[in-house]
């Protein structure tokens, strides 16, 4: 065990936003969740899973959320909206009565700068570990898509806190795919977003069901990206050699198209190819994140392969929300190996084109480039 450092943790909002695929929430979120939890002087303290006692519950916080139409989120302004602390501790409180045990850490859901923070902020704010793994090794739309499910970890008993301070606890539910309709309903139902702590899970099982070492890993990455702008180098080159992963596109966008709906963001973003890309074109389609690429019209590479898109000068990770990728912005994309875990049968059973529709197999990355 070992307590991170500011730097660090600003480090692993960067690099985590990387693998975040145009999702993940942003830096500027767990910014301010940082500086809310330097005023309390609080401490991020990170656990190896190898660590992590056989009988110690750990679970899973995360943040869900999508896209709402502005009629509806105009619906809730006028509710008042509890503190983020006082989310935390609700639905802390409300999983550990149900489990009659104390939590002894939290593991992330997802890689991305804002939600991964999320729940590294619940685990400082409540005194709880935060382990070193993830459910996912990069950002994803559905609660369905995460090595939990891979592993037959049951995602009950679980809760769901909105913005208002409402609790449900979620004792038996179908499968996790109806859990993630349960969910994603209550964040539609709350203007766009609710926090949710489910999967409680012991450590013997946890080591054999995550994909370990990924906060130590976006802190390299992170630093990579930092000390490469201090020194003047190319920051994407960096990125790629950090993340072991791949150029494969850089242009400018052409068009960026989004659609929020059933709780997601939907879209596609369309650039024109520069330099050794002149006269190509690239398509990357979204929901919520990067998920499917085509060059020159014919099919790229895909998930569960990560797909990035970075901006070409500074290699800061481009979000699929708000306004960061604009038309004429000059940007690079990059792909990275998605983890074993995700090639395994079951693995490419919910994590591939089929799954979102696409008559499009899966290729593995290293096969394509």
């Amino acid at each position: 065990m070992r307590t991170l450092t500011e730097r660090e943790l600003i480090d692993f909002m960067h690099g985590a936003n990387v693998y975040g695929t145009g999702g993940g929430g942003s830096v500027e979120s767990a910014m301010r969740l940082l500086g809310e939890a330097m005023e309390k002087n609080l401490q991020f303290k990170l656990v190896d899973p190898a660590e992590i006692p056989d009988d110690a519950v750990v679970a899973c916080p995360y943040g869900v959320g999508g896209g709402v139409s502005e009629e509806i989120r105009k619906r809730f302004d006028p509710l008042p909206r509890l503190p983020q602390h006082e989310i935390v501790s609700m639905a802390v409180e409300a999983l550990e009565g149900r489990l009659d045990k104390r939590i002894y850490g939290f593991v992330l859901g997802e890689l991305g700068a804002g939600n991964s923070f999320l729940a590294m902020y619940m685990a400082a704010l409540t005194g709880r570990y935060i382990v070193d793994g993830d459910e996912v090794g990069r950002s994803v739309p559905e609660v369905v898509h995460a090595t939990f499910t891979i592993c037959n970890v049951a995602i009950t008993p679980y809760v769901i806190v909105t913005p208002f301070g409402d609790v449900m606890l979620v004792t038996k539910v179908l499968n996790d795919s109806r859990a993630e309709d349960i969910d994603r309903f209550m964040a539609v139902a709350s203007g766009g977003g609710a926090t949710v702590i489910d999967h409680p899970v012991e450590g013997k099982k946890l080591r054999e069901s995550i994909i370990l070492n990924t906060v130590t890993k976006s802190i390299e990455v992170g630093r990579s990206l930092r000390e490469a702008r201090q020194r003047g180098d190319d920051p994407v080159e960096a990125v790629v050699k950090s993340t072991g992963g791949y150029i494969l596109f850089r242009g400018n966008v052409e068009k960026f198209e989004r659609e929020g709906r059933e709780g997601f963001m939907w879209g596609n973003t369309y650039l024109k190819g520069s330099d050794q890309y002149q006269g190509k074109s690239y398509r990357v389609w979204f929901k919520n994140e990067n998920l499917l690429s085509w060059l020159d019209g014919e099919p790229h590479v895909t998930c569960p392969d990560l797909i990035c898109i970075l901006d070409t000068k500074t290699a800061h990770a481009l979000s699929n929300w708000g306004d960061e990728i604009s038309k004429g912005r000059d940007v690079t994309v990059i792909g990275i190996r998605a983890p074993d875990m995700w090639r395994t049968r079951r693995g490419l059973e919910l994590l591939t084109p089929r799954y979102f529709g696409f008559d499009v197999g899966y290729r593995p990355i290293e096969t394509i480039v």
